[in-house]
């Protein structure tokens, strides 16, 4: 049995000297074939020497960074228009995944700000033709009860949930406050300011 396992060690040990013999010739012809390809004055025929069979992956790293250094670099167009570089992108979106995920990923924080703008923007510029009292919120969050005089031009931001009517006014001092306005009140009271 033991001259059994030591004829099986040597068969092993001879394979193993054959298979580094063997990686070693494969190694010193790759070498061989990136310094032939890395001597050739033509950067094309560089090029066309990455798909030859005998070169290692590491040789063809080796070779296509050799490449990226002599090779002119691709020029940046910048658009003359936005709807050019809308039309390329979603062109790119629909046919690319990544594209897709990009657009996903701009669109979403470009809708909450438009939606947070669109939210906290005016659409109308009312006054009152008496003074009244209101509960308005501060910036820093406390309320407090002022009096808005006759003729102040207030802004209508929105309306609650309950229809009721979010008044905002610029103060110098203290910055945007704001109060809520009761709908009829509202109704009866408000001015179109032209």
């Amino acid at each position: 049995m033991s001259k059994r396992l030591e004829t099986l060690r040597k068969r092993f040990i001879d394979a193993k000297a054959d298979a580094d013999a063997s990686k070693r010739e494969v190694r010193q012809a790759s070498a061989a074939k990136l310094a032939e390809l890395r001597a050739l004055p033509d950067p094309a025929a560089r090029l066309a020497g990455m798909k030859d069979p005998a070169l290692l992956p590491s040789d063809r790293e080796v070779l296509e960074h050799a490449l990226a250094d002599v090779m002119p670099r691709r020029r940046v167009r910048f658009p003359r228009a936005i709807g050019a570089t809308l039309r390329s992108g979603l062109r790119h979106a629909r046919y690319h995944w990544r594209g897709l995920v990009v657009v996903t990923l701009i669109s979403i924080p470009v809708m909450v700000i438009g939606g947070f703008a669109v939210h906290n923007t005016g659409y109308a510029k009312v006054h009152f033709d008496r003074d009244l009292d209101l509960t308005w919120t501060f910036p820093d969050g406390h309320t407090e009860l002022r009096r808005l005089t006759t003729d102040t031009a207030v802004v209508v931001v929105g309306r609650t949930a309950a229809g009721d009517v979010r008044l905002r006014v610029w103060s110098p001092a203290e910055g945007h406050l704001e109060a809520v306005m009761l709908a009829e009140a509202y109704a009866r009271l408000a001015v179109s300011k032209e």
